[in-house]
């Protein structure tokens, strides 16, 4: 596993245009503790990645299987304001998965999370997503331990699932009314944005609810 997640680049800065990333936590394999650390890690704790680490990862499944360098530039225009110089596309990093386990592994189980599972509230009427919710207990105080009162509901996702537009990750820190899950105060967020984006950029329906429209 610790090479696997290796493989994402976590514990290490992804590179963007942006001063002041950090790396998050990912310890070395020595610092892991065979009892508890591959059930631990599983369920979030002993690690801890940026959101922009998060996205990248996730985004490695609808970009068929490979890591891109995450950027924020897509053209420069020079003084005279019509010379313009594209930037060249997010470069791969590596391939994490292969494209079958992707396409037909990965994205099947993550759009049953919208229509069956915990992200019901990010469904659309007009597009299919796939999409994965999160609820992360914070550190509480100076001792490392993590709180039971204190937590982040988040959900990342993208669409439409088949040929992939967008991809948006909404996390809320410490929600109130008692609500904290991710597919509760989070997933309308991503749905919504989804939503106003996806028809503004003019992107068609997916195809199986356009026939059913």
């Amino acid at each position: 596993m610790h090479r696997y997640l290796q493989q994402f680049n976590f514990g290490e800065r992804t590179g963007i245009e942006l001063p002041g990333e950090i790396g998050g936590i990912f310890r070395p394999l020595k610092q892991w503790t065979r009892k508890y650390s591959l059930v631990s890690i599983s369920m979030g704790h002993e690690i801890a990645v940026t959101p922009l680490q998060f996205i990248t990862a996730f985004c490695s499944i609808p970009n068929g299987g490979q890591l891109l360098r995450p950027k924020i530039v897509k053209s420069t225009i020079k003084n005279d304001n019509q010379t313009k110089e594209e930037l060249q596309y997010p470069q791969p990093v590596r391939r994490v998965m292969s494209a079958n386990v992707a396409r037909n592994i990965m994205n099947p189980i993550l759009m049953k999370v919208i229509t069956e599972g915990t992200g019901k509230n990010a469904n659309l009427l007009e597009y299919d997503v796939a999409g994965k919710t999160g609820t992360s207990q914070k550190i509480h105080g100076e001792g490392g331990r993590y709180s039971h009162e204190k937590y982040v509901g988040s959900f990342i996702a993208y669409a439409p699932a088949e040929r992939p537009r967008m991809c948006v990750l909404v996390m809320i820190n410490e929600p109130r009314n008692g609500e904290y899950y991710g597919g509760i105060v989070a997933a309308p967020v991503v749905g919504e944005i989804m939503r106003r984006s996806l028809v503004y950029l003019g992107v068609e329906p997916s195809g199986f609810k356009m026939a059913m429209q």
